[in-house]
C-alpha cells in the first residue's frame, strides 16, 4: 500500500479524531494507536503518554495527532473548555537625570499611612464565581482597555492628558479585589491579543496589586501599584509594529532598543497630568532586577523600588504566560517553576514571589490540574498558605466525561481531601502552552 493510500485511510477512518499534541494527559495508556495527519504511527497500543513523547512529537514539527475515539475522552483535555476561561531615539537626559537622583538619594522609602488593604479581603474557600460579577468585570476590562489605547494614543500625538482616568480604574479595581480577588484575577486571563500592550498591561496591574495586598500594603500603595502596573509600558509602543511582533528573536542591535521603553514610558508620562510623583520612579524600575542584571539603569537590591519589585514578578509572570511570534505560552505551572528559580538565583525579589505563591497558589488559578482520581480540574481559587494544595472544580472525570461544575462534590478544597492531590499541571485546552525546560527558563531571562 502507497504512503497517499495509508495517509487517505487514516484521515477518512471514522473511528479516529485529530487532536493537539498539547491536549494529551501524560499518564494516561492508550488502547489503541496513535498517528501523525499523514498516517505515520507514532505510538503504540497499549504505550503510555509521557512528556518526553509529547515533547519528541513537537521536536519533529508534530502539533496534532490522530487517536481513536475511545480513548478521545479518557486520555486528553476536552479543547472546549478553552472558553472557561529599530530606530534610535533621543531621550530627554535631563528627565532620566532628575529621576536617577532621586534613586540615588534613597528617597523610596515605602511605608503605610493607613490599614492593610488585606484586612478587608473576602475569603470565600470553595464558594463559586459569580457570574454576574463575572461577566461585568470582563465588560469593564474591555472598556477600560480601550480607554488606554485611546490615552497611549493621544500621548503619542503629542497631547497632554489627565491621568485622573488610570487612578479611577485602579481604585475600582482594588475595590473588587476586596470583594473576590480570585474572580477580578481569572476573569482578565485571555480576554486581549497578545501584543495588546495596553490591554497585557491591566493584566500585569491587577496581578500586581493583588501581591501588594498580600503583601499588607495599605490603600493609597496599592493604588499606586496598580497605576503604574497600567502605564509601565506604554514607552513599547514607540517600536514599530514589526519589530515589537517579529516571528524570530531580536538580534543585539535590536534588543538593546527594546530595552530603551522603560526611558520612552518615563518621557511619555511628562504629558500625563494628575499622576501621584512616584509613579513615574516605579515605571522607571520594572525591568530591573535584584542582582543588577535588569535594564535601563541596572540597578539592584535596595536600589530597586518596593512596588517596582512587585510589579517586575507580575510582568514576568504575565510576559511568560502570553504568547509570542518566536514561542508559545509558558503553561502557568511552568511560570510559577520559572520564578521560583529565579528568586533563588536572585534575579526577583523572594519576598514577592512567596506572596505570588499565596496569591494564587503553586498550580495558578485558572490553570488545569490532574487529579490523583485521574479525573481533570480547573484550580478556582487560592488556599491561603496552602499554595500546594488549592481549591479546584472537577470539570471532567477519570473517563473523560464532562461533569457538573456546580455540583458540590465537583467543589473540592485539595487541603482538606486526605486521598486527592494533583498529580500533573496541563496546559490549557485547546492551546501551545510548553512546559518549564532548560531552555523555556534561560529564554524567560530576555527582555520581557
Amino acid at each position: 500500500m502507497s504512503s497517499t493510500q495509508i495517509e487517505e485511510n487514516i484521515t477518512e477512518d471514522k473511528n479516529l479524531t485529530s487532536v493537539s499534541v498539547n491536549d494529551l494527559i501524560v499518564g494516561r495508556v492508550i488502547q489503541f494507536p496513535i498517528y501523525d495527519l499523514h498516517g505515520v504511527l507514532l505510538l503504540a497500543e497499549n504505550s503510555e503518554i509521557t512528556q518526553e513523547r509529547k515533547r519528541a512529537m513537537r521536536q519533529h514539527g508534530v502539533l496534532e495527532v490522530r487517536i481513536n475515539q475511545e480513548d478521545f475522552r479518557r486520555v486528553t483535555v476536552n479543547a472546549g473548555l478553552s472558553n472557561l476561561g529599530p530606530t534610535t531615539i533621543g531621550f530627554d537626559e535631563a528627565l532620566t537625570k532628575r529621576i536617577d537622583t532621586i534613586i540615588d538619594g534613597g528617597l523610596m522609602a515605602l511605608k503605610n499611612d493607613g490599614p492593610a488593604v488585606k484586612n478587608d479581603v473576602v475569603f470565600l474557600g470553595r464558594k463559586g464565581y459569580n457570574q454576574q460579577k463575572r461577566k461585568e468585570l470582563i465588560e469593564q476590562h474591555k472598556s477600560n482597555g480601550k480607554a488606554l489605547g485611546d490615552m497611549i494614543s493621544e500621548v503619542m500625538h503629542g497631547e497632554k492628558i489627565n491621568g485622573s482616568m488610570v487612578s479611577t480604574m485602579a481604585a475600582h479595581y482594588l475595590k473588587e479585589m476586596t470583594t473576590d480577588t480570585d474572580n477580578v484575577l481569572t476573569s482578565v486571563i485571555d480576554q486581549f491579543q497578545d501584543d495588546d500592550i495596553a490591554s497585557r498591561s491591566m493584566e500585569v496591574s491587577l496581578l500586581a496589586m493583588a501581591i501588594g495586598i498580600e503583601m499588607d500594603l495599605d490603600a493609597d500603595n496599592t493604588r499606586n501599584l496598580a497605576i503604574a502596573g497600567l502605564i509601565h509600558d506604554w514607552g513599547m509602543m514607540k517600536f514599530p509594529l514589526e519589530t515589537r511582533t517579529a516571528n524570530t528573536k531580536l538580534n543585539i542591535l535590536e534588543m538593546l532598543e527594546i530595552k530603551k521603553h522603560p526611558i520612552h514610558s518615563l518621557e511619555m508620562l511628562q504629558h500625563v497630568s494628575a499622576l501621584p510623583t512616584v509613579i513615574p520612579v516605579i515605571a522607571y524600575q520594572v525591568h530591573e532586577r535584584i542582582n543588577g542584571t535588569g535594564y535601563p539603569r541596572g540597578r539592584r537590591g535596595q536600589s530597586i523600588h518596593p512596588l517596582a519589585r512587585i510589579l517586575q514578578v507580575a510582568d514576568a509572570f504575565v510576559g511568560m504566560t502570553s504568547s509570542r511570534p518566536y514561542r508559545p505560552a509558558l503553561m502557568r505551572y511552568a511560570a510559577m517553576e520559572c520564578l521560583i528559580r529565579q528568586a533563588r538565583e536572585n534575579y526577583v525579589d523572594t519576598k514577592v514571589v512567596r506572596a505570588l505563591l499565596r496569591v494564587q497558589s503553586l498550580f495558578p488559578i485558572g490553570s488545569f490540574v490532574q487529579l490523583s482520581d485521574e479525573s481533570i480540574a480547573q484550580v478556582t481559587r487560592r488556599n491561603q498558605d496552602y499554595y500546594t494544595e488549592p481549591i479546584v472544580t472537577r470539570i471532567q472525570n477519570a473517563s473523560g466525561d464532562l461533569v457538573d461544575r456546580e455540583a458540590d462534590e465537583n467543589l473540592i478544597d485539595l487541603h482538606e481531601e486526605v486521598e486527592l492531590h494533583v498529580t500533573h499541571a496541563l496546559p490549557t485546552p485547546g492551546s501551545n502552552e510548553i512546559n518549564y525546560t532548560e531552555d523555556t527558563y534561560f529564554s524567560t531571562l530576555g527582555v520581557s
